[in-house]
Protein backbone atom coordinates (compact mmCIF):
# COMPACT_ATOMS: atom_id res chain seq x y z
CA UNK A 1 0.00 0.00 0.00
CA UNK A 2 2.85 2.31 0.80
CA UNK A 3 4.65 1.74 -2.92
CA UNK A 4 1.70 3.03 -4.89
CA UNK A 5 1.33 6.01 -2.08
CA UNK A 6 4.87 7.19 -2.48
CA UNK A 7 4.84 6.79 -6.06
CA UNK A 8 1.48 8.68 -6.97
CA UNK A 9 2.94 11.66 -4.57
CA UNK A 10 6.05 11.41 -6.82
CA UNK A 11 4.11 11.30 -10.23
CA UNK A 12 1.96 13.96 -8.67
CA UNK A 13 4.99 16.21 -7.57
CA UNK A 14 6.25 16.03 -11.30
CA UNK A 15 3.21 17.20 -12.95
CA UNK A 16 3.48 20.09 -10.06
CA UNK A 17 6.95 20.87 -11.80
CA UNK A 18 5.99 20.30 -15.14
CA UNK A 19 3.55 23.10 -14.62
CA UNK A 20 5.85 25.17 -12.92
CA UNK A 21 7.75 24.83 -16.16
CA UNK A 22 4.59 25.68 -18.74
CA UNK A 23 3.98 28.66 -16.34
CA UNK A 24 7.88 29.86 -16.49
CA UNK A 25 7.84 28.98 -20.36
CA UNK A 26 4.84 31.12 -20.91
CA UNK A 27 6.17 34.23 -19.69
CA UNK A 28 9.52 34.03 -21.54
CA UNK A 29 6.90 33.72 -24.86
CA UNK A 30 5.13 36.66 -23.32
CA UNK A 31 8.35 38.47 -22.40
CA UNK A 32 9.64 38.29 -25.73
CA UNK A 33 6.56 39.15 -27.74
CA UNK A 34 6.93 35.54 -29.36
CA UNK A 35 3.94 34.49 -31.46
CA UNK A 36 5.42 30.46 -30.99
CA UNK A 37 2.77 28.72 -28.79
CA UNK A 38 5.59 25.65 -28.84
CA UNK A 39 3.34 22.22 -28.77
CA UNK A 40 0.11 24.41 -28.24
CA UNK A 41 -1.97 23.59 -31.27
CA UNK A 42 -4.62 26.45 -30.07
CA UNK A 43 -8.17 25.88 -28.13
CA UNK A 44 -8.51 22.06 -28.55
CA UNK A 45 -10.09 22.07 -25.03
CA UNK A 46 -13.24 23.85 -26.51
CA UNK A 47 -15.30 27.02 -25.51
CA UNK A 48 -15.66 27.75 -21.59
CA UNK A 49 -19.04 26.35 -20.74
CA UNK A 50 -21.49 28.56 -18.33
CA UNK A 51 -22.41 25.86 -16.03
CA UNK A 52 -18.87 25.07 -15.07
CA UNK A 53 -18.19 28.40 -13.53
CA UNK A 54 -21.56 27.21 -10.47
CA UNK A 55 -20.75 25.37 -7.70
CA UNK A 56 -20.49 21.24 -8.26
CA UNK A 57 -24.09 20.29 -7.71
CA UNK A 58 -25.62 18.28 -4.72
CA UNK A 59 -24.63 14.54 -4.56
CA UNK A 60 -27.82 12.59 -4.61
CA UNK A 61 -27.97 10.02 -1.27
CA UNK A 62 -25.99 6.67 -2.07
CA UNK A 63 -24.06 8.61 -4.99
CA UNK A 64 -19.91 6.83 -5.12
CA UNK A 65 -17.99 7.10 -7.51
CA UNK A 66 -16.38 4.18 -9.35
CA UNK A 67 -13.86 2.53 -7.14
CA UNK A 68 -10.27 3.26 -8.20
CA UNK A 69 -8.05 0.20 -10.08
CA UNK A 70 -5.47 -1.45 -8.06
CA UNK A 71 -2.46 1.39 -8.70
CA UNK A 72 -3.32 4.53 -8.63
CA UNK A 73 -0.77 6.67 -10.97
CA UNK A 74 -1.98 10.37 -10.28
CA UNK A 75 -4.76 12.07 -8.23
CA UNK A 76 -4.77 16.01 -9.60
CA UNK A 77 -6.84 18.99 -9.24
CA UNK A 78 -7.59 20.54 -12.70
CA UNK A 79 -7.86 23.78 -13.64
CA UNK A 80 -10.70 23.46 -15.58
CA UNK A 81 -14.76 23.16 -16.13
CA UNK A 82 -15.88 19.85 -15.16
CA UNK A 83 -18.16 20.07 -18.77
CA UNK A 84 -15.74 21.54 -20.82
CA UNK A 85 -13.01 18.74 -20.00
CA UNK A 86 -15.83 16.22 -20.80
CA UNK A 87 -16.10 17.49 -24.27
CA UNK A 88 -12.78 18.08 -24.97
CA UNK A 89 -11.96 14.15 -24.10
CA UNK A 90 -15.40 12.64 -25.24
CA UNK A 91 -16.58 14.49 -27.73
CA UNK A 92 -16.79 13.43 -31.57
CA UNK A 93 -15.47 16.26 -32.72
CA UNK A 94 -12.76 17.35 -30.12
CA UNK A 95 -9.16 16.80 -31.38
CA UNK A 96 -7.86 17.34 -28.18
CA UNK A 97 -6.91 13.81 -27.52
CA UNK A 98 -5.73 12.68 -30.69
CA UNK A 99 -3.69 15.69 -31.66
CA UNK A 100 -2.73 17.27 -28.75
CA UNK A 101 -2.00 14.40 -26.07
CA UNK A 102 -1.62 11.35 -29.13
CA UNK A 103 0.03 12.86 -31.61
CA UNK A 104 1.58 15.89 -30.32
CA UNK A 105 2.82 15.01 -26.70
CA UNK A 106 2.88 11.15 -26.60
CA UNK A 107 4.32 10.74 -30.15
CA UNK A 108 1.63 8.08 -31.34
CA UNK A 109 1.18 7.37 -34.95
CA UNK A 110 -1.34 5.65 -37.22
CA UNK A 111 -4.28 7.21 -34.47
CA UNK A 112 -8.08 5.27 -35.37
CA UNK A 113 -10.31 5.79 -33.60
CA UNK A 114 -14.17 4.53 -34.42
CA UNK A 115 -17.37 5.89 -33.48
CA UNK A 116 -19.34 5.45 -29.93
CA UNK A 117 -21.27 2.28 -30.00
CA UNK A 118 -24.33 4.34 -29.33
CA UNK A 119 -25.50 8.30 -28.93
CA UNK A 120 -22.21 8.94 -31.06
CA UNK A 121 -23.57 12.82 -31.70
CA UNK A 122 -24.15 13.30 -28.48
CA UNK A 123 -21.72 11.84 -25.93
CA UNK A 124 -19.81 15.32 -24.22
CA UNK A 125 -22.79 17.55 -25.31
CA UNK A 126 -23.06 20.33 -22.61
CA UNK A 127 -26.81 19.19 -22.26
CA UNK A 128 -28.69 16.12 -23.27
CA UNK A 129 -31.78 16.20 -25.26
CA UNK A 130 -34.69 15.33 -23.12
CA UNK A 131 -35.21 11.79 -24.87
CA UNK A 132 -31.81 10.63 -23.42
CA UNK A 133 -30.97 10.44 -19.79
CA UNK A 134 -27.46 9.88 -18.30
CA UNK A 135 -28.03 6.49 -17.86
CA UNK A 136 -28.37 5.96 -21.47
CA UNK A 137 -25.33 7.31 -21.95
CA UNK A 138 -23.77 4.88 -19.96
CA UNK A 139 -21.58 1.97 -21.09
CA UNK A 140 -21.33 3.64 -24.30
CA UNK A 141 -17.78 2.38 -25.74
CA UNK A 142 -15.91 2.26 -28.78
CA UNK A 143 -12.38 0.85 -30.54
CA UNK A 144 -9.28 2.56 -30.95
CA UNK A 145 -5.67 1.98 -31.72
CA UNK A 146 -2.47 3.79 -32.26
CA UNK A 147 1.47 2.83 -32.88
CA UNK A 148 3.74 3.48 -29.91
CA UNK A 149 6.61 5.05 -30.16
CA UNK A 150 10.19 2.53 -29.60
CA UNK A 151 11.63 2.78 -26.16
CA UNK A 152 14.37 1.41 -24.37
CA UNK A 153 13.10 -1.73 -23.86
CA UNK A 154 10.79 -2.10 -26.59
CA UNK A 155 10.50 -1.65 -30.14
CA UNK A 156 7.90 0.14 -31.80
CA UNK A 157 4.33 -1.33 -30.87
CA UNK A 158 0.53 -1.06 -31.52
CA UNK A 159 -1.94 -1.05 -29.13
CA UNK A 160 -5.34 -1.60 -29.21
CA UNK A 161 -7.73 -0.37 -26.78
CA UNK A 162 -11.63 -0.82 -25.88
CA UNK A 163 -12.80 2.56 -24.19
CA UNK A 164 -16.29 2.51 -22.12
CA UNK A 165 -17.84 5.18 -20.19
CA UNK A 166 -19.14 3.50 -16.94
CA UNK A 167 -20.28 6.50 -15.42
CA UNK A 168 -21.79 9.43 -16.84
CA UNK A 169 -23.18 12.68 -14.75
CA UNK A 170 -23.01 16.32 -14.15
CA UNK A 171 -21.18 14.87 -11.15
CA UNK A 172 -18.84 12.89 -12.36
CA UNK A 173 -17.71 10.60 -15.33
CA UNK A 174 -15.30 7.73 -15.44
CA UNK A 175 -13.53 6.49 -18.72
CA UNK A 176 -12.17 3.43 -18.80
CA UNK A 177 -9.75 1.30 -20.80
CA UNK A 178 -8.88 -2.29 -21.56
CA UNK A 179 -5.91 -2.11 -23.75
CA UNK A 180 -3.54 -5.06 -25.59
CA UNK A 181 -0.22 -5.03 -27.00
CA UNK A 182 0.34 -8.48 -29.06
CA UNK A 183 3.67 -7.03 -30.45
CA UNK A 184 5.71 -6.66 -26.65
CA UNK A 185 7.34 -9.30 -25.45
CA UNK A 186 4.88 -11.53 -23.43
CA UNK A 187 1.97 -9.35 -24.78
CA UNK A 188 -0.44 -11.92 -25.68
CA UNK A 189 -0.19 -13.07 -21.74
CA UNK A 190 -1.67 -9.34 -20.27
CA UNK A 191 -4.34 -6.82 -20.76
CA UNK A 192 -3.75 -3.48 -19.13
CA UNK A 193 -6.42 -1.86 -17.37
CA UNK A 194 -6.79 1.82 -17.10
CA UNK A 195 -9.27 4.61 -15.43
CA UNK A 196 -9.78 8.06 -15.31
CA UNK A 197 -12.32 9.26 -12.69
CA UNK A 198 -13.24 12.87 -13.21
CA UNK A 199 -15.08 14.43 -10.58
CA UNK A 200 -16.95 18.03 -10.70
CA UNK A 201 -15.46 20.17 -8.17
CA UNK A 202 -17.40 23.07 -9.05
CA UNK A 203 -16.12 27.00 -10.20
CA UNK A 204 -14.21 25.83 -13.07
CA UNK A 205 -12.33 23.18 -11.58
CA UNK A 206 -12.47 18.96 -11.28
CA UNK A 207 -10.59 16.40 -9.96
CA UNK A 208 -8.91 13.91 -11.83
CA UNK A 209 -8.16 9.90 -10.41
CA UNK A 210 -5.80 7.86 -12.63
CA UNK A 211 -5.36 4.11 -11.77
CA UNK A 212 -4.38 0.96 -13.55
CA UNK A 213 -4.77 -2.81 -13.21
CA UNK A 214 -3.07 -5.39 -15.20
CA UNK A 215 -4.78 -8.61 -16.13
CA UNK A 216 -3.64 -12.03 -16.88
CA UNK A 217 -6.58 -13.59 -18.33
CA UNK A 218 -4.61 -17.31 -18.74
CA UNK A 219 -2.83 -17.03 -15.24
CA UNK A 220 0.41 -14.63 -14.61
CA UNK A 221 3.86 -16.04 -15.93
CA UNK A 222 6.93 -16.00 -14.17
CA UNK A 223 7.47 -12.62 -14.94
CA UNK A 224 4.17 -11.19 -14.07
CA UNK A 225 6.19 -8.86 -11.32
CA UNK A 226 8.01 -6.90 -14.13
CA UNK A 227 4.99 -6.98 -16.66
CA UNK A 228 3.29 -4.95 -13.87
CA UNK A 229 5.97 -2.85 -12.65
CA UNK A 230 6.86 -1.66 -16.08
CA UNK A 231 3.27 -0.83 -16.73
CA UNK A 232 2.96 1.29 -13.46
CA UNK A 233 5.65 3.06 -14.58
CA UNK A 234 4.87 3.45 -18.08
CA UNK A 235 1.12 4.13 -17.72
CA UNK A 236 1.98 6.77 -14.69
CA UNK A 237 4.03 8.44 -17.16
CA UNK A 238 1.35 8.79 -19.65
CA UNK A 239 -1.20 9.79 -16.42
CA UNK A 240 1.37 12.95 -15.48
CA UNK A 241 1.57 13.66 -19.28
CA UNK A 242 -2.81 13.62 -19.74
CA UNK A 243 -2.65 16.20 -16.56
CA UNK A 244 -0.02 18.23 -17.70
CA UNK A 245 -1.60 18.77 -21.27
CA UNK A 246 -4.79 19.66 -19.80
CA UNK A 247 -3.44 22.28 -17.37
CA UNK A 248 -0.96 23.79 -19.90
CA UNK A 249 -4.16 24.28 -22.42
CA UNK A 250 -6.36 25.54 -19.61
CA UNK A 251 -3.54 28.04 -18.74
CA UNK A 252 -3.14 29.25 -22.38
CA UNK A 253 -6.97 29.17 -22.81
CA UNK A 254 -8.67 30.03 -19.79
Amino acid sequence: VVEPQMQAAFMLQALRELREDSRVAKKKRQETESDDKGTILGPLLGPAIPFDKDPAPEVPDGYAVPENLEFVGLEVDLPVGFKRLRWALLHKDSKFVTDAIFATEAKYEDIEIKEWSKHHDIIGEPELPEAVTNADIEGAEYESSYLMPASAFVKANTAYETVQLTMYNDNCFCIKKRASNPDVPYGSTFLAWTQYVITNTGNNTCHMVCSVEAEFPNGPPLISRQIQSGMRSGVAQLFVLIGETICKYADEYP
